[in-house]
């Protein structure tokens, strides 16, 4: 595979209020933005045609306020004219991943058996683990393509995030006047102290790819336990990073 490109694409907000989650990416009215359409390309493949993840369900609460990357791979496509071919390339999306700046939804309980959350708390789920008293970053839907595994984007992307994140902590968590920040608390039904962000990330990994977070720094919470998402079991595991000085 040829060099990979990454884009990145800032919380999209009120630009994917037309998305129509009973439809695929490729078919969302142009106002979305493209490279948001990409990332969720690529999680529309593992989750939902690959994990079984139902398609109105992948769209979901955090997406409009979340910082997201996707991969792009060069794949040669061909022409004919006149009897000779002519080689060309085109970028096709093939791994993404999202960060969740806080304040975060509610944690599911251990145990649980619950649905992606887009837009419903279920009363199965808990405010946040109670050894947990500081704002945190999530790292979600870290997804490669079946065809482009092996290659190490999965590793890519959790570099280019982590690196991203320690140097960015006012553009995750921006300078809010209490009140508005007080606001925002409220409207996710959040109480969490008004903090600043100090390199804490969290994962709600897999059971299946726990070893692999592990193998980028992330230890496994054992007071979280374990809850079925979407039919799969998940974990939840922490690294802190060292940010940029405030």
């Amino acid at each position: 595979m040829s060099t990979p490109f990454i884009a990145f694409q800032r919380p999209p907000g009120n630009s994917i209020e037309r998305y129509d989650r009973s439809i695929p990416s490729r078919e969302q009215d142009e106002s979305v933005p493209q490279y948001f359409k990409d990332c969720m390309e690529v999680r529309e493949e593992v989750f939902v045609k690959e994990q079984k993840v139902p398609l109105e369900n992948e769209l979901d609460e955090d997406d409009s306020r979340s910082f997201h990357w996707v991969v792009f791979a060069s794949v040669a496509t061909g022409t004919h004219k006149g009897g000779r071919k002519n080689s060309q390339t085109s970028q096709v999306p093939v791994a993404t991943i999202r960060l969740v700046p806080p304040p975060n939804a509610p944690h599911p309980a251990p145990g649980s058996e619950h649905k992606i959350n887009n837009g419903s708390t279920s009363s199965t789920e808990t405010s946040a683990p109670r050894h947990i008293n500081e704002p945190y970053v999530k790292l979600s839907r870290l997804a490669t393509h079946p065809a482009y595994r092996g290659f190490g984007l999965a590793r890519l992307l959790i570099n280019t995030v982590l690196e991203w994140a320690a140097n960015n902590p006012n553009t995750i968590q921006p300078q809010l006047p209490p009140m508005t920040r007080e606001a925002q608390l409220i409207g996710r039904g959040l109480s969490e102290p008004l903090q600043r962000w100090r390199g804490l990330i969290l994962v709600h990994a897999q059971v299946g790819v726990e070893k692999m977070y592990a193998k980028w720094g992330f230890v496994t919470d054992k007071e979280m336990g374990i809850w079925d998402e979407e039919g799969i079991q998940h974990v939840g595991m922490w690294r802190r990073l060292q940010v940029q000085s405030i």
